[in-house]
């Protein structure tokens, strides 16, 4: 048996947000049915984040078994079952999978579907069983009484294998266990499968839906990154940024500003209108910006503020990232065009 994801869908009329997942799991028509699905769903670091539970979309499905050596054998084939799993998620199930994704290097989001299925296997065989008449092996006809007490003539059975062989009885088909009185084994398997959901996927059509909010996308293209070091630190903000590490992020984009700055102020002069000016405005506001993770243990202290608000969150460790990718691509746009 192996299981594969078609399709993953957010669900839209639910009051806690739910991900539904279409199945196709591969199997012997015929020879086993499959009675139900359960199981995890887990992140990419195996953290399990809700249960998976079966869900009908017909009102009615059946499946049949067989009793295999006669013509229907062709009828035991690989088949494709299809059903689909529900995820209810809560807040804490969002939170991780938005940590995990942003640790993704493509900003994806890598789920596991860990599925138990319970199966009926059939181990059921016909027996092939021929009426034959007394006369033609030079017998009499064999006199049954029944537990009536009233005589009845009897037939003469006889086997002999014949997958194309049918009866006018009803009352012919005998079956048996296949070399024992086992006719049915229940069966329980653990089937495994990785899904991905890219990241504009999800920002623009699962977020929502799942009450994340909508995301504020914006490109900035890195073009020639002729300033390696600055660029090298904005990665490393944004390692620290996926780990949610506030410290990290400002800490790198800080060093970034101080590496611009001082790269323009010896390419056109302190005293330069470039520099002063066109730099300076930019680059003022955001070196104020930058260092206030250096200087909230002294904006604790001047008990100016309530002491529960003076924190950095998620929000300033975006806005300054933000930031600082337009600020190198500043000072590559004004060394470029000199």
């Amino acid at each position: 048996m192996e299981v594969r994801v078609t399709s993953i869908s957010p669900i839209e009329h639910s009051i806690n947000p739910a991900l539904s997942f279409e199945l196709e799991v591969s199997h012997i028509a015929y020879e086993e049915i499959i009675i139900g699905i359960n199981g995890w769903l887990k992140t990419d670091d195996g953290k399990i984040i809700a249960n998976l539970t079966e869900a009908l979309k017909e009102r009615e499905r059946k499946s049949e078994l067989g009793a295999k050596d006669s013509s229907f054998d062709k009828n035991f084939s690989s088949k494709v079952f299809r059903t689909n799993v529900i995820a209810f998620l809560n807040s804490r199930s969002l939170s991780h999978i938005e940590s995990r994704r942003m640790m993704n290097r493509k900003g994806d989001v890598q789920l596991i579907l860990e599925l138990n299925l319970k199966v009926f296997k059939s181990e059921t065989r016909i027996s092939h069983l021929h009426e034959v008449e007394a006369q033609k092996l030079g017998i009499k006809e064999p006199k049954l009484i029944k537990s009536s007490g009233r005589e009845e003539t009897g037939t003469i059975i006889f086997y002999a294998y014949d997958p194309e062989f049918s009866s006018n009885r009803v009352n012919r088909w005998v079956l048996s266990g296949k070399g024992s009185p086992v006719f049915l084994v229940s069966v329980e398997r653990c089937l495994e499968t990785m899904c991905s959901i890219p990241s504009s996927d999800w920002i623009h059509d699962y977020a929502p839906k799942l009450g994340l909010g909508e995301f504020f996308v914006v490109e900035i293209p890195k073009g020639e990154e002729t300033i390696k070091e600055a660029w090298n630190l904005v990665i490393k903000a944004e390692d620290s940024y996926r780990r949610w590490d506030t410290k990290g992020v400002f800490a790198n984009c800080r060093e970034a500003g101080y590496l611009l700055d001082r790269i323009v102020e010896s390419k056109f002069g302190k005293e330069s209108f470039i520099y002063k000016e066109r730099w300076g405005r930019a680059y003022g506001r955001f070196e104020h910006l930058a260092s206030l993770d250096l200087h909230l243990e002294n904006i604790k202290k001047s008990a100016v503020y309530p002491i529960d608000e003076v924190k950095i969150n998620k929000v300033d460790a975006e806005h300054i990232l933000l930031a600082t990718k337009l600020l190198v691509k500043l000072a590559e746009n004004l060394l470029r065009a000199e």
